[in-house]
């Protein structure tokens, strides 16, 4: 095109300029020529501005609060101040809820002009719209909503709308905003042919009634490039007739529509060379419309698909980022079509990549050009795959990063902390235990503004960074918090977390209900499917995700069998050392063989190995405990199966000192032991105690740390055995942690283990979950586990994830592993195995619940539908939905033969109909005929049977050669196949009815010319004195032929016997099997022509009289299929000729329809793997109230989104049933502690007449609930749900507690440890809350008031006292 020439508006060149100290703007006509930008010239008495005054001037104006201090002029008297609430930002006048926009119109639907040679005047009118219909406000809301109470700021309430998931689309809504806030012509090329052409410009803006006129836009000297068969032919002005610009190429109105409406979805742009691209269907929701759709004629569908072929095209050729001239250059058709098929549809998002692997050595290389200003600086070289998860963090895009533990990921999330904070945006730190909370909440107070959020902590939720729980961010987002609208990153540690089968629902749960203008960092061990999960949340969150990953460890480790004393190295940097293997293996056997041979009383410093003894703990005994510790220690533990003496703390001692001194001389301290059994760690402990580890100066800090810890706690709490007993164990440098301690002396254990103290450290696998704190070297005392419900081997994944606290960085050069092999040496595939094997993959376990559905059903726009397609269950199957598509298209395209009958009205399916029917019946009545004890009597070697063909339109006369055996578990039947076969459905079917309803279905058999004859003697030779063996000598099938008549012996299911005939013949079983004699097979041939001899089958057993058949159900199929077969036989379809060929096309018809419906049904939403059971959880609630008719959620419904601790339904019913009003706030708490007590074999406890009865009450609740979800088929045991959601194990325990009683007192009444009791009464405080809150929406003002008193009666001494990560010391 040519040079545009400059418009009226910048023909006048001028510059702007301030005059004075006040700063009055000056316009001054400059003699220089024009530029497309004003001059701008500074005042003299402003100094130049520089980045950082600007910045200084930004934050002391406008960023810095303005604190207002009350003092004693103002008020009376000032106690308290809270800072936060007497903040006072400077304020800013709310945004617009709406906005005028012009409402544009087509030229040609403009008002006339006055004159025909005056373009037509376009004068749009203006119409006010919702400011969230025309700019999206990236929150992504649903509808327009304002922020609600303050006080709802992070928490929500369950009447606020959630924000809408990122992802989640809606055709129709879509086209309806654009459609209302974009005219058609607004998007399609009349705006560009005005631009180009010329014409009126817009005078009066949008609300003014007048503007200023600046003359007509003026037309543009440009040409059209035009082009015939890919060759250009001439130039063609832009002003010319629209009737010579029609033949050549495309239309702009069509051309600009379509590619506004792709929106550049089949535009992919070339990514760097290192990186491998995933790729997805892309997430086009096939709803029954759609299918509808496809099917509305061969010629539209035959359109769309051309239409979508060149669309496809385009898109393909798109990578070279042609231009326009180039896109008109090709040939292409009219694409005006009509509005039907696909053609409104949007194009799938077919080859989509969401998954993105980074492998660009670039972005290492050249990091800091790339991130030339970091958000926050390291005094470290950052490993290359932080630098990539940083790069792509600074771009603003979702990364996943997977690396072993201790890896440093760490670092990527103190990035999105960083940038949050310099974006003045907020960031959100999920992890799946409240310990990793807690101590990261310790790390980074130094660093950033951090606020922490968990089930009874909240700590600064204004802060800019927050640490919380994954369950507090899914209330936080089901409830609509407002502080949703300010994140921008949200960081899930631990993802590999995602396949506890309790908990990880929660996860799915929460990425699929992330609006879309959050970003994702994922932080995981390293897993096999990675990618796959990236790609899974970038298909439903509809954005790229980063994909990162090393396998490289900051500590090499190495991986020993510690036997008898010594220390095989068995894998080394990740290769199976078979040599030492070998080693430890012949150790093994060598100890084994003189064991055997050794006399009863020779002492060993290890335990004997007896035949028996393996996998059992060597320890033998528990002495001394029970002077230290109350009797709750004991149970749970196995202990009543180990033998009690005095010897066994010593040959404990014998068996762990060796392996610690063999550390202790090779300076491979401190370690980690883990143990998978609590009961397991603290008698390993108390066995150590003539080991001292430590030298005065540790001791000292152990004691200093110690009391400053331990000086919160009152002086009845000070006492307890078990804060006695660790201090014992710690200054001798040996420590203990697992889930029974009090959480205070586990915290005390996690810090002086992290500062080096502790040497030897007894642990279970929740150390290495929750705790980051590396050793020199990890000691694996078993490597079989109990996970709840048998004991099995540990899993790779399990194993890498302990492991890999070996090896500390910056300190150790290489990390110890030992496997501790007391009695036997494991199998070496099992060991390769669990040390070089793949960890475990991320499975979904995604499930329905009553909370999910009631939270999604409050919200008309969301589905519960749509969050089951969006689970990683279901993520195969819908990235599979757009081949589907394609297979579905080709289907309905695909021409269907139509059958001409000669005889007028085709009445062929109807006759195909009854004989599928009755083939149904055939084989139902085979099966129970076969099963009956009479039959076997009748089915022997000799009996004659009518056999279906392989092609099921026939069946054939046979003979029983052999019977079922344990071999072959079929009937071997020999059956003639000659050239004379007989259809099921012969002409003269109708005459069978005179043998009576017993020979209803034999048929009749025209015999063929018999062949030349053999001499007598070939047929009967000498008779056989052997019996036969059983064995088959033949290959079935065998076919053979004979006397003109072809046969064929083959074994036979039950449900090809058509039926079994009268008549027996003798046969030769060894010549027909064994010696494969001609003779034999002759005269069986022979006979069995006999038997037909008269073109028909002989009498069928009649099934009642003879079988003695007497099922009622069985007898009424047999009747109703004799009597189908009659009704078949007046059917005039069934004398015609040509009705074998009929019945195969309908049969072809019929297998084209089932897939078509399979390929629907696998389209629909009826295809999800949870719908039955979503149909069958949606009718419990109907029934009992929580929502109506129209799925509409009523008061019972609201109030079950309130409970979160326990199970919601129980909880709630047994609010709206009063249970808990004639029990005191005591008694009611204590009630309550079955919701959130977790543990099963608990023993049981002594309870008050009101208690038990309360206790009933509950019980039989939970009973009907569960008998009516199983009354709709949900999968549910009544008696199991009771048991697995109410466990009353703390009820005495916490009535106690809420009464004052110590907690060295309320202890001794259960065997529960400690910390089970405590986690315990803290869940149990925020079931308190729950209730209250449930009690303010049922408007119980008795129950609210209840509930506060509970909550204060068990918030008190030890239960409640302050993480020490998050008070400090």
């Amino acid at each position: 095109m040519d040079d545009l020439t400059a418009s009226p508006a910048s023909e006048v060149p001028f510059r702007i300029s301030f005059s004075g100290h006040g700063g009055h703007l000056r316009l001054d006509p400059t003699p220089h020529p024009p530029n497309p930008i004003p001059d701008f010239v500074l005042p003299p008495a402003y100094p130049p501005e520089s980045p950082s005054s600007v910045k200084e001037y930004l934050e002391a104006n406008y960023l810095d609060p303005e604190l207002y201090i009350p003092t004693a002029a103002n008020d009376a008297r000032v106690w308290d101040v809270d800072w936060f609430d007497l903040a006072r930002p400077p304020l800013e006048p709310s945004a617009p809820r709406t906005m005028l926009v012009p409402a544009w119109e087509p030229p040609f639907r403009r008002r006339p002009s006055t004159s025909s040679k005056e373009p037509q005047v376009w004068d749009p009118k203006s119409v006010q719209m919702e400011m969230s219909q025309v700019f999206d406000s990236g929150t992504g809301g649903m509808v327009p909503r304002m922020p609600g109470p303050a006080k709802d700021f992070v928490r929500g309430r369950v009447n606020s709308r959630p924000f809408r998931p990122g992802g989640l689309q809606d055709d129709e809504a879509e086209a309806a905003a654009l459609e209302k806030a974009f005219p058609e012509g607004a998007r399609n090329g009349d705006w560009v042919r005005e631009l180009m052409s010329g014409g009126p410009a817009l005078i009066a803006p949008p609300g003014f009634p007048k503007g200023i006129d600046l003359g007509q836009l003026k037309e543009y000297n440009s040409h059209w490039k035009c082009f015939r068969d890919g060759e250009q032919v001439e130039e063609q002005p832009v002003s010319s007739s629209n009737d010579t610009m029609d033949k050549y190429s495309v239309q702009f109105d069509d051309l600009f529509k379509i590619s506004w409406e792709e929106d550049d979805v089949n535009i992919v742009s070339r990514e760097d060379d290192g990186e491998h691209l995933a790729r997805d269907g892309g997430t086009n929701d096939i709803n029954e419309q759609k299918v509808d759709k496809l099917q509305d004629g061969s010629e539209t569908l035959a359109r769309a698909d051309t239409d979508k072929h060149e669309l496809n095209i385009i898109g393909d050729v798109s990578e070279t980022q042609m231009d326009l001239d180039k896109m008109l250059s090709s040939e292409v058709q009219d694409t005006r079509r009509e509005t039907s098929g696909l053609g409104d549809d949007k194009p799938a998002q077919e080859g989509k990549d969401w998954a993105l692997v980074v492998g660009d050595d670039g972005i290492v290389t050249n990091f800091h050009k790339l991130v030339p200003d970091m958000a926050i600086e390291y005094p470290f070289e950052l490993d290359k795959f932080q630098k990539e998860a940083i790069y792509y963090l600074e771009k603003g895009e979702s990364v996943f990063v997977a690396a072993h533990t201790s890896a440093g990921k760490t670092v990527v999330a103190e990035y999105a902390f960083a940038l949050a904070t310099k974006h003045c945006t907020r960031a959100v730190y999920t992890a799946p235990i409240k310990t990793i909370s807690n101590q990261k909440y310790r790390d980074f107070c130094g660093k950033f503004d951090v606020g922490l959020l968990t089930g009874d902590v909240s700590i600064r939720p204004e802060a800019t960074c927050l640490i919380m729980t994954t369950e507090i961010l899914r209330s936080m987002l089901y409830r609509g918090a407002d502080i949703i609208r300010d994140i921008e990153w949200v960081i899930f540690d631990e993802v590999h977390y995602v396949n506890d089968a309790e908990r990880g629902v929660v996860w799915e749960e929460v990425i699929i209900m992330l609006p879309k203008h959050i970003n994702i960092v994922l932080l995981s061990a390293t897993v096999p499917n990675t990618v796959e999960f990236a790609d899974w949340i970038g298909r439903t969150k509809q954005k790229k995700i980063r994909v990162t990953t090393t396998n490289k460890r900051p500590v090499p480790l190495e991986h020993c069998l510690f036997y008898s004393g010594e220390v095989y190295k068995v894998c080394e940097k990740d290769i199976f050392l078979t040599q030492g293997f070998r080693e430890a293996k012949d150790a093994f056997k060598m100890k084994n063989s003189n064991k055997f041979g050794a006399k009863p009383g020779t002492k060993s410093g290890t335990p004997a190995v007896r035949s028996g003894t393996q996998g059992r703990n060597p320890d033998t005994s528990s002495k001394g405990r029970d002077q230290k510790h109350p009797k709750h220690h004991h149970t749970n533990s196995g202990a009543a199966a180990i033998q009690q003496n005095t010897s066994g703390p010593r040959r404990s001692d014998l068996f762990w000192m060796p392996l610690i001194n063999n550390l202790l001389k090779k300076s491979l301290v401190p370690v980690v032991i883990f143990c998978f059994s609590k009961n397991r760690c603290d008698r390993s402990a108390e066995s150590m105690f003539a080991a001292d580890l430590t030298s005065n100066s540790d001791k000292s800090e152990i004691r200093v740390f110690c009391d400053k810890a331990f000086s919160r706690l009152k002086g009845s709490d000070r006492n307890l055995p078990q804060v006695l007993g660790i201090q014992s164990l710690l200054r001798r440098g040996i420590g203990v942690h697992h889930a029974g301690l009090l959480p205070i002396v586990k915290e005390v254990v996690e810090m002086l283990f992290c500062r080096g103290v502790i040497k030897v450290l007894f642990s279970t696998e929740t150390f290495a979950m929750g705790v980051n704190a590396p050793a020199r070297t990890v000691v694996f005392d078993t490597l079989r586990k109990f996970d709840g419900k048998e004991h099995r081997k540990l899993l790779p994944g399990e194993y890498i994830q302990m492991a890999g606290r070996a090896g500390r960085r910056g300190l150790d050069t290489i990390g110890t592993v030992i496997m501790m092999c007391r009695d036997e040496i494991p199998e070496e595939s099992d060991l390769k195995n669990l040390l070089v094997g793949k960890p475990t993959r991320l499975e979904s376990q995604f499930r329905l619940t009553y909370t999910m559905i009631l939270h999604l059903l409050r919200v008309e726009e969301l589905k519960v539908e749509d969050m089951l397609k969006r689970s990683f269950a279901e993520f195969h199957a819908q990235k599979d939905l757009p081949q589907k598509e394609k297979l579905l298209l080709q289907m309905l395209r695909q021409p269907t033969k139509t059958i001409e009958c000669i005889k007028g009205e085709p009445s062929i399916e109807e006759y195909y109909n009854m004989f599928l029917e009755s083939e149904e019946h055939r084989e139902f009545v085979t099966e129970a005929i076969m099963h009956l004890h009479t039959t076997q009597q009748f089915l022997a070697p000799g009996r004659l049977l009518v056999v279906k063909s392989k092609s099921d339109d026939d069946h054939f006369l046979g003979v029983i050669v052999k019977n079922p055996s344990a071999a072959l578990k079929q009937y071997v039947v020999l059956v003639l196949t000659g050239d004379s076969t007989s259809s099921a459905l012969a002409p003269n079917l109708s005459k069978q009815n005179e043998n009576g309803p017993g020979e209803s279905q034999q048929g009749y058999f025209v015999i063929p010319p018999k062949g030349k004859r053999g001499m007598e003697e070939e047929f009967f030779s000498s008779g056989r004195t052997r019996k036969s063996s059983g064995v088959i000598n033949i290959k079935l099938p065998y076919t053979g032929d004979t006397s003109g008549m072809g046969f064929e012996v083959r074994a036979v299911e039950n449900k090809e016997i058509i039926s079994i005939c009268t008549s027996k013949i003798k046969i030769d079983q060894v010549g027909l099997l064994e010696d494969i004699s001609k003779t034999a097979y002759t005269k069986t041939v022979q006979m069995l022509i006999k038997e037909q001899s008269d073109g028909k089958y002989p009498p069928a057993l009649d099934a009642i009289k003879d079988l003695k058949m007497k099922d009622m159900d069985q007898v009424k199929r047999y009747l109703a299929h004799n009597s189908l077969l009659q009704k078949m036989s007046e059917n005039k379809c069934h004398n015609c000729i040509k009705l074998k060929e009929h019945k195969l096309l309908m049969k072809d018809q019929k297998v084209h329809k089932d897939q078509l419906d399979q390929l629907k049904y696998q389209m629909s939403d009826e295809a999800l793997q949870q719908m039955p059971q979503f149909q069958g959880r949606i009718d419990v609630l109907k029934e009992i109230h929580y929502i109506d008719s129209d799925l509409v959620v009523q008061l019972k419904g609201r109030v079950a989104c309130e409970m979160n601790s326990g199970e919601e339904l129980i909880t709630t019913e047994c609010l709206f049933e009063n249970q808990l009003d004639d029990l005191e706030p005591e008694e009611a708490v204590a009630i309550m502690s079955a919701f959130v007590f977790q543990q099963g074999n608990a023993s049981e406890p002594s309870l008050t007449p009101k208690l038990a009865e309360a206790k009933k009450r509950v019980y039989d609740t939970a009973i009907r609930l569960g008998q009516l979800q199983k009354r709709h088929e949900v999968p549910v045991d009544p008696e199991e749900y009771a048991r697995d959601n109410l466990k009353f194990g703390l009820v005495e325990v916490v009535y106690e507690w809420a009464k004052g009683t110590p907690f060295a007192d309320i202890c001794e009444l259960t065997d529960v440890s400690e910390g089970l009791i405590v986690r315990t009464i803290v869940r149990l405080d925020e079931t308190c809350r729950e209730f209250r809150n449930a009690a303010s929406i049922m408007g119980n003002s008795a129950l609210f008031k209840k509930m506060e008193i509970a909550s204060n009666a068990i918030k008190r001494d030890i239960v409640f006292a302050a993480s020490l990560y998050v008070t400090g010391i």
